[in-house]
């Protein structure tokens, strides 16, 4: 199963998302994190340095290599496709190329039995690096931070995921919304999930991820968040979301 966690805003915990669900799913299976960003924020956020002559999923996507030969293992049993800033540079590249927007899907072919899951790491762009995420994937996860001028985003996402279901990959399905840094007492958190339910009919919208210091701080660590703070509350919804994947 390949899933995409996308949303085009930035700092509504992709990353951290993906971090904290392939970790947990390393636990039960063999999973795949690919680091799908520039800013490399993935790779770093594992703890992982990549020397000089490691390739990355830029070489992937530019066919100097192979998705095999790029991956790196991190202390989690979580296997990494990592990136770095030259990964910006494939943007232009692939644009040149008519089939660009399946790229990704194909070089990702010999690894669909290699792993039980793979996560994808958007940009917050929807560039064509999140419209291959999206093409190769069978599921897409939203997070959306618990904010007002966040639900604005997340109905222009979904009308780009209604177009490349309709043209590019009609097994598309949206596992759902993930509502992060909630400060769940507060009357904004509340309106932004009752709206998202109202707006989103029949997309689930799973449980609050709560704000939380100790998110930055796993990150910092190198660490998914049930490795690093072992509190139920955090660690919760993303279970949802395992649990919603493997009823897929």
């Amino acid at each position: 199963m390949i899933t995409a966690i996308a949303n085009q805003k930035g700092g509504v915990a992709k990353t951290t998302s993906t971090l904290a669900l392939g970790g947990l799913l390393a636990e039960e299976g063999s999973c795949l994190v690919i680091d799908l960003d520039p800013q490399g924020n993935l790779t770093t956020g594992l703890g992982i340095e990549l020397a000089e002559s490691q390739p990355t999923i830029y070489e992937v996507l530019t066919s100097e290599t192979t998705a095999k030969e790029a991956i790196v293992p991190t202390p989690f049993d979580l296997s990494l496709l990592p990136a770095t800033a030259t990964l910006a540079q494939a943007e232009n590249k692939l644009l040149t190329q008519p089939d660009r927007c399946f790229i990704l899907k194909e070089k990702l072919k010999p690894l669909r039995r290699t792993f039980d899951y793979i996560l994808i790491d958007c940009p917050p762009s929807m560039g064509v690096l999140t419209a291959n995420a999206l093409c190769a994937a069978n599921a897409l996860l939203i997070p959306v931070q618990c904010q007002v001028f966040a639900l604005k985003g997340v109905e222009g996402l979904m009308k780009t995921v209604n177009q490349i279901k309709g043209e590019l990959n009609p097994k598309l399905k949206v596992l759902g919304v993930l509502p992060t840094m909630a400060e769940t007492n507060t009357l904004i958190t509340q309106e932004v999930l009752k709206t998202l339910k109202h707006q989103l009919e029949g997309v689930t919208v799973f449980e609050p991820v709560p704000k939380s210091v100790k998110f930055p701080e796993s990150n910092l660590a190198g660490k998914p968040i049930h490795r690093y703070a072992n509190e139920w509350k955090l660690i919760q919804p993303y279970r949802q979301v395992i649990w919603e994947m493997r009823a897929m």
